[in-house]
């Protein structure tokens, strides 16, 4: 990211959360992030665009440090019970902000649609593989009830930690969710009832949750983008390179854990080419990973 737009969008949080949206001016996020206001329109349309780019900038530092934890040969509960820990000490120190937001009614809803649906698939498909690392193809017909009884319980704890503000520890708060999960989801497990909502009935609202299909979307769109580059007015070893970048991220996706790093690195190849841009955040997107 562009070192004045990350330092427009620091300052403009701390801001927002110390005086709130509606008292913080245009020109005050400017002056204090040593820009002018000519160049905070250039990146940004209004306050309104830039709380929307605050949340993804945020969301996808919090992604990138779960993954760092989710890379550790730790044991599945106890990745998850780490995985879990990042996310609450992120809530924790952004609380200001996420109250401000709260209180001040801002409204971006029109702009943040996409990107809100997209942080919703992630999320989910998060909990479903820690589920599916921790129970196994056994939890599979039950999987989204399971991950819905994970997500309210971070999100119930949440609002204790933001809106109520109570001082609970990270560490032992994680530990406490992953353990009642256990006992909820090994309750689910030795029941012989249908799942209350089915993986077909998530696939219906476009939420992505059945990882194999999606793995072949990734397969097709990589497919064409080999025959986008061969329409773009590239020299002939750039075209070989890109597709070369383009196999080696195939190679990854068929494997049964893809190194996400690798991917990371061969999507930065395309970083200079506008008509790749929406392609590589889609790939981005579907793998959980944030572009370099």
């Amino acid at each position: 990211m562009n070192e004045k737009k990350q330092r427009i969008i620091e300052t403009g949080m701390k801001l927002f959360a110390t005086k709130g949206f509606h008292s913080t001016s245009i020109q005050e996020i400017a002056d204090q992030s040593g820009v002018s206001k000519g160049a905070f329109y250039l990146h940004f349309s209004s306050k309104e665009d830039l709380t929307l780019n605050i949340h993804q900038y945020y969301y996808n530092d919090l992604v990138e440090r779960v993954e760092e934890v989710r890379k550790q040969a730790l044991p599945p509960k106890e990745s998850l019970a780490r995985q879990i820990q990042v996310y609450i000490e992120a809530f924790q120190n952004n609380k200001e902000f996420i109250i401000m937001h709260m209180r001040d009614n801002v409204d971006i809803k029109s702009e943040a649609n996409s990107f809100m649906m997209e942080m919703r698939k992630q999320n989910f498909r998060w909990s479903n593989e820690n589920l599916l690392n921790i129970y196994g193809e056994a939890l599979t017909p039950k999987i989204v009830d399971a991950s819905i009884l994970l997500e309210g319980m971070m999100e119930s704890y949440f609002k204790w930690l933001v809106i109520d503000q109570l001082p609970l520890d990270a560490k032992r708060l994680a530990d406490f969710i992953v353990r009642r999960l256990d006992d909820a989801i090994t309750g689910l497990m030795k029941e012989s009832d249908d799942p209350l909502i089915t993986k077909e009935q998530v696939e219906s609202i476009s939420m992505g949750l059945d990882l194999p299909e999606e793995d072949e979307s990734i397969l097709g769109q990589l497919e064409s983008m080999k025959e986008k580059i061969k329409t773009l007015s590239l020299h002939k070893n750039r075209i070989e390179e890109l597709t070369h970048a383009l196999e080696i991220i195939e190679n990854e996706v068929k494997k049964e854990k893809p190194e996400t790093v690798m991917i990371q690195g061969m999507l930065a190849h395309f970083k200079d080419l506008p008509e790749m841009e929406q392609d590589c955040q889609d790939i981005a997107d579907r793998m959980n990973i944030s572009l370099l």
